[in-house]
C-alpha cells in the first residue's frame, strides 16, 4: 500500500510540474527560430554565391584556354569569339548567373614582370601575358547579410562582385 501511495504522489507531482512547464517549449521556439532560420537561409545563400563563384572561375579558364590559341568563328573577331564562347560556358549553368550582367577585361603585356604596368587592352598577340577578368556582380537575398559582406547598389540591392582573373601566355599562332 505504501508503495501504491508514492507512486500516486509522484505521479501527481510530476503532472504540477508539467502543468508549470508547458509553454516553455514554444517560447523557446518562438525565440530560436529566426536565429536558426536566419543562419540556414544565409549558409544556403553563401553556398550559391560560392557555386557561382565556381562557375565563374571555370568559365574563365576554359574561355582564356580558347583566347590563347588565337582562334576565331567564321565572320567574327577573336574578341567577338572569346565573348560567345564565356557567354555559352556561363549559360551552360542554368538560371544561377544571368550573363547580361558578366563583364569580361583583358590586359596584354610583353613579360610577366611588366604585368600591373600599363598593358594594352585586348586579347594580345602571339607569345604576350594576357590577364583576364570576368566579374559578376551577385545579388545578396538576404539584406542582413548583404550589409555585412556587399555594398548597396543605386536600386537598393546588396551586392558582392565576384570575380575570376586568369593569366596566360598566347600560343606562338600567326594572325
Amino acid at each position: 500500500m505504501a508503495s501504491r501511495l508514492g507512486r500516486v504522489f509522484s505521479v501527481s507531482r510530476n503532472m504540477r510540474h508539467n502543468r508549470r512547464e508547458s509553454g516553455a517549449t514554444a517560447v523557446e521556439m518562438a525565440l530560436l527560430a529566426p536565429v536558426f532560420f536566419y543562419l540556414l537561409i544565409g549558409s544556403v545563400e553563401l553556398g550559391l554565391m560560392e557555386t557561382a563563384q565556381q562557375l565563374l572561375e571555370n568559365a574563365t579558364y576554359n574561355t582564356s584556354r580558347l583566347a590563347k590559341t588565337g582562334y576565331t568563328n567564321q565572320g567574327q573577331t577573336q574578341q567577338q569569339t572569346v565573348a560567345a564562347v564565356l557567354n555559352t560556358e556561363l549559360q551552360s549553368y542554368g538560371n544561377l548567373i544571368n550573363t547580361a550582367n558578366v563583364t569580361m577585361t583583358s590586359l596584354a603585356y610583353n613579360s610577366f614582370a611588366s604585368i600591373g604596368s600599363g598593358g594594352t587592352s585586348g586579347l594580345g598577340t602571339a607569345q604576350q601575358i594576357v590577364v583576364y577578368t570576368v566579374t559578376y556582380p551577385w545579388k545578396m537575398f538576404t539584406p542582413m547579410i548583404g550589409a555585412i559582406m556587399g555594398t548597396q547598389d543605386k536600386n537598393g540591392n546588396w551586392i558582392v562582385n565576384l570575380s575570376s582573373h586568369i593569366v596566360v601566355r598566347n600560343e606562338p599562332y600567326s594572325s
